[in-house]
C-alpha cells in the first residue's frame, strides 16, 4: 500500500509538484489508527501487565498503582 506513494501539497499559490512519501502514515487513512494503536500496544506491553491499571493516549499514559513505587518502576523502565 505504501511502496512508491506520491503526493502533492494544496498551497495558497495552487497544487505543488507530486512527491514520493518516503516516512510516515498516511493521513486520513482508516489504516492509520490502527497501526498506530498496534504499535502502541506492543511498546507498552510490559507496563499493561505489571500496572493495574494503565490509560493509554495519542500523547500520555497514565499509570495507575496501589503504590507510588510501583508506579515509579514502572515509569523508569
Amino acid at each position: 500500500m505504501y511502496t512508491n506513494s506520491m503526493t502533492r501539497v494544496r498551497t495558497s499559490e495552487g497544487l505543488t509538484q507530486f512527491f514520493f512519501i518516503t516516512v510516515g502514515l498516511h493521513l486520513g487513512s482508516t489504516l492509520s489508527p490502527y497501526l498506530f494503536t498496534l504499535i502502541l500496544d506492543e511498546l507498552t506491553r510490559h507496563i499493561q501487565q505489571a500496572i493495574p491499571c494503565s490509560l493509554l493516549f495519542a500523547d500520555d499514559i497514565v499509570l495507575v498503582d496501589e503504590m507510588r513505587e510501583g508506579v515509579n518502576a514502572k515509569l523508569e523502565s
